[in-house]
């Protein structure tokens, strides 16, 4: 029997039951998804119009964590019923075994590895970024929208009173604008023609963008005033002060500032990301001598057992972060002992099942 033909063979029908197993997963998960954020919204936490930003974050965090358990379960399927076919005897008998059985498994990782690396490290922080700025986008535009043509609105702080004649379809634009400024004896009155919200970048301070139009500036009693034209000038309605604002959680930031960052939360965040693709290369090498089956087995026998290892593998990921973020595990040590644990299984289960021999050409 040619390696090569094997090697195709093998990569083929893994890749096609990872990806068959992906997708049932993603669709199960990401409808569950999909009606927590529909509640969000009728609970009014996520504004309506966030809906897709909101559920493709999720979507992407909910794939960086499938990709390992598809992968593992679909080389655990694909030897299981070669086992059941007595596929894997024929390729024992002509001295094909667990070493060359792992150049073909590696090849159909190589493509979901490439992924979870992407997925993990860079594009679930863009996606979760996008879908809170998505969020605190609709929430200010929902404040905005309060206002009512042919009425007086006051801003939230209170020092602003402002009318207009009309507002635009898209509730973004307003017409005839006329803003009283009090404040003392002081008497400030602006009008404009039109005006527009506008939220700064960096400070997420609420402007309203006015313009063209006139300032009349004066006091009460003071005949004198006075008056200024201008094209285009903003008013603040909204201050979100440096204290209050909102910091990106660390799972929203990218890696380059993760890197830069001295704080133990934004450290610890990298070093996730990072371990998530390495539980992806342990499990792969774990389900190749996992995936056995005795001559009485299911060749679903070893389902069960696989989903255990790998609801094991996360639960000691979870509880390896929670020490580190509680400083009874040294930041040094990081997720590499759970990597080290189950890499010594995989040895453990090879080296018995060649009868001592860790990797030899053949397996019984």
């Amino acid at each position: 029997m040619q390696p090569g033909i094997v090697t195709n063979y093998l990569s083929r029908e893994i890749l096609k039951t990872s990806s068959a197993t992906l997708l049932v997963l993603s669709v199960i998960l990401v409808s569950n998804a999909f009606g927590r954020v529909l509640a969000d919204i009728a609970d009014g936490e996520v504004p309506q119009q966030a809906l897709w930003p909101v559920l493709f974050g999720q979507s992407v965090n909910l794939l960086s964590m499938l990709l390992p358990i598809s992968l593992f379960l679909g080389i655990v399927f694909t030897f299981g019923r070669m086992y059941k076919d007595h596929e894997i005897v024929v390729m024992n008998a002509c001295g094909i075994g667990y070493r060359e059985f792992y150049r073909p498994v590696l090849i159909a990782a190589a493509p979901f590895l490439i992924l979870s690396i992407y997925t993990s490290v860079w594009l679930n922080a863009q996606v979760l970024s996008a879908a809170q700025t998505a969020i605190d986008s609709e929430e200010n535009r929902h404040e905005f929208q309060q206002v009512k043509p042919g009425q007086f609105n006051q801003s939230s702080s209170g020092d602003l009173v402002f009318f207009m004649e009309s507002v635009s379809d898209d509730k973004q634009e307003l017409r005839g604008i006329i803003i009283n400024e009090g404040g003392g004896d002081s008497m400030v009155i602006e009008t404009a023609r039109s005006g527009r919200r506008k939220i700064d970048e960096k400070s997420g301070d609420l402007f309203l963008v006015v313009g063209p139009g006139e300032r009349h500036e004066g006091r009460a009693g003071d005949n004198r005033q006075k008056i200024i034209s201008f094209d285009q000038h903003g008013i603040l309605l909204e201050k979100i002060s440096r204290t209050a604002r909102r910091e990106p959680h660390s799972n929203q930031m990218t890696p380059q500032r993760l890197l830069r960052s001295k704080k133990m939360k934004h450290r610890i965040e990298i070093r996730w990301r990072i371990a998530v693709p390495i539980v992806l290369v342990v499990l792969v090498l774990l389900a190749v001598p996992l995936s056995y089956i005795a001559p009485r087995q299911g060749r679903y026998g070893k389902i069960g057992p696989a989903l255990l290892v790998f609801i094991v593998y996360l639960n000691l990921m979870a509880f390896t972060r929670t020490q580190i973020e509680d400083k009874v595990i040294p930041v040094a040590i990081n997720f590499w002992w759970v990597h080290l644990l189950f890499l010594l299984l995989t040895a453990a289960l090879i080296y018995k099942r060649n009868h001592g021999v860790l990797l030899r050409r053949t397996s019984a």
